[in-house]
């Protein structure tokens, strides 16, 4: 176990923050603005993460014809990733959430988050532009094994997030503490469970299986494998860095123990 003897959390500049600013001046600071937000968190975040799944497993459920050219669909599929890829980039990231502490509570950051991510989702799906004949069609043994790689990985993202504690994928805990009129969540120290003592971001790389285990392989989901491939590696690069700034030398030494994405060994590195 890694820990530091400073009390701190990925999001402790934020409350800082929040602490400075106020509720003073939040558009999303009364109660009906911020229920409809919470709404909008679980309808769209939720809706747009069934609706993904959905499309790695099948393709989208009711194709669009544009009316493109193939570089057309390709262009536009290239565009709804990048969409994609921007706005859970860099919403999550520290700075963009102390610069939006001078408009939304920072309680809310994470409803915000998961209703624009959604969005975007539902967007990608809907929008999606299939591209030729299936490249390679698995079948038999291999198709099997592929589903069971994919539902492994759902197993996989759940443990991830239970071991880290109070995990909170839409935001809505948070934001509910705040209806209830109770205290926000103080800062823990660093410590590492779970699938976190064989890789450093267990959760991108269940992302990466769960995006490669799908069974369709068409010149357009290739084209979508790879930007999300990019994404994970970009997105925990930069998620490093807000890492190393909450936690300073604990996470600098976790760092040199376990590797960000590929376990080393069957072994954990970090003992519970």
């Amino acid at each position: 176990m890694v820990q530091d003897d400073k009390p701190t959390g990925k999001l402790s500049a934020v409350d800082d923050a929040q602490t400075l600013h106020g509720a003073g001046g939040q558009p999303i600071s009364q109660k009906p603005v911020a229920f409809l937000l919470v709404a909008a968190a679980y309808v769209l975040g939720g809706g747009g993460m069934l609706a993904w799944l959905v499309f790695l497993l099948v393709g989208p459920l009711i194709p669009l014809d544009a009316g493109l050219s193939i570089a057309g669909r390709l262009l536009l599929d290239t565009i709804l990733c990048l969409l994609f890829f921007f706005q859970h980039s860099f919403m999550i990231r520290r700075g963009f959430r102390l610069r939006l502490t001078r408009m939304v509570r920072a309680e809310f950051h994470g409803v915000l988050y998961a209703a624009a991510s959604g969005s975007c989702l539902l967007i990608l799906t809907s929008l999606w532009q299939p591209v030729g004949p299936p490249l390679w069609t698995p079948g038999g043994w291999i198709r099997w094994a592929m589903m069971a790689v994919f539902l492994g990985a759902g197993v996989g993202a759940w443990w991830g997030s239970r071991s880290l504690g109070d995990f909170d994928a839409l935001g809505v805990k948070s934001a509910m503490r705040v209806f209830g009129n109770q205290e926000p969540m103080t800062p823990t120290p660093f410590t590492v469970r779970g699938p976190y003592r064989w890789v450093r971001h267990p959760l991108y790389l269940f992302s990466l299986m769960t995006i490669w285990s799908g069974p369709v392989f068409t010149a357009d989901r290739l084209l979508h494998n790879g930007f999300l491939t990019l994404w994970v590696v970009i997105g925990a690069a930069m998620e490093e860095r807000d890492l190393v700034d909450c936690f300073g030398d604990a996470y600098r030494a976790y760092q040199a123990t376990v590797p960000m994405l590929l376990p080393t060994r069957l072994k954990p590195l970090i003992n519970d």
